[in-house]
């Protein structure tokens, strides 16, 4: 994408996509972004390739922390080259374009036109649930890395990020339980968590799929560093794994305006707190959680992982 546009461009860009107030969009009951449903579509038909690596997550799950170890391992450890390169140009998010008529006054080609002009390897990024994601997917076989995260501080994390850029009144005046409210019933962006998760949590055992999970990241990313590298079938010295592994820690990536979104997007009316990477912690949901909600949440959580092994450690 940077052959089109500078990072500066890319900023302002987003900017005036803000400014256009396009309402939410839904595809097949799921509800998406503005601009998202027309990308989707064209998915149905779109050509993977089997070198491809897709990083697929639920979003605020942990996208951007494993979308930085897997374009550092890609990069055979050259973190100078990494540093280069801003992440939205590294690993195209495929379901997210600029509006048409931004695009236009930018002869901007589309995201999936971009990723079409990607040489192989490519590294792409999408939070769309399984059903949507193209069907050649299922039958090329590319690299998929997988991120699961506590729901409960899914939740909390999705709330802020809610708020960030945010001009819309209603948004910004809304309420963590009313936030949670949604996401309870399936009602946010993406559709509902447990489905997005499950789907992948099936498909475990697949060699083309690495599960990971944002708390043992938490607690011992070099060995998840080294996980990763191992899937992509990358035999990285221990040197390369603990430069990169210091590299992707959560306070290196925040000062790094090269591997986050942060310095992308106005945060002028974003609430106090409220940040691209925020806070990164495993059990931030106590601070936010009442009593009633916390039980609401692990009523549903029984409901809907009950006999699938699937589990989450509350800390």
């Amino acid at each position: 994408m940077d052959k089109y546009v500078t990072l500066e461009e890319y900023r302002q860009m987003w900017g005036e996509a803000e400014l256009l107030h396009k309402p939410d969009e839904e595809y097949e009951g799921i509800k998406l972004y503005p601009s998202m449903a027309k990308s989707v579509e064209r998915l149905k038909t779109w050509t993977v390739r089997e070198d491809d690596v897709w990083i697929v997550t639920f979003m605020k799950a942990g996208t951007t922390w494993a979308q930085e170890i897997v374009s550092c391992i890609m990069q055979d450890g050259d973190l100078e080259a990494v540093n280069k390169r801003h992440t939205v140009f590294r690993v195209l998010f495929i379901e997210s374009d600029f509006p048409e008529q931004i695009r236009r006054l930018k002869n901007l080609p589309d995201t999936l036109q971009i990723a079409d002009e990607t040489p192989s390897p490519r590294m792409l990024k999408t939070h769309l649930p399984g059903p949507l994601l193209p069907p050649q997917i299922w039958q090329k076989k590319p690299k998929i890395v997988y991120v699961l995260r506590n729901p409960k501080d899914l939740a909390v994390s999705c709330f802020h990020f809610s708020k960030m850029g945010e001009t819309d009144p209603k948004i910004l005046a809304q309420t963590f339980g009313e936030f949670l409210e949604e996401m309870l019933a399936g009602k946010n962006h993406y559709g509902p968590w447990w489905d997005h998760y499950l789907y992948f949590w099936r498909l475990r055992h697949e060699e083309n799929i690495l599960i990971l999970r944002f708390e043992d990241m938490k607690q011992d990313l070099r060995s998840n560093v080294e996980k990763v590298s191992k899937f992509l079938g990358k035999n990285l010295s221990d040197e390369k794994l603990d430069a990169i592994t210091e590299h992707c820690t959560f306070g290196t990536m925040k000062k790094n305006k090269m591997s986050h979104h942060g310095n992308l997007i106005d945060q002028k009316n974003s609430p106090e707190g409220s940040s691209f990477m925020r806070k990164g912690k495993v059990g931030d949901w106590k601070t936010h959680f009442t009593v009633a909600q916390n039980e609401a949440m692990d009523a549903l959580i029984r409901d809907k992982l009950h006999g699938t092994g699937l589990k989450f450690d509350y800390q």
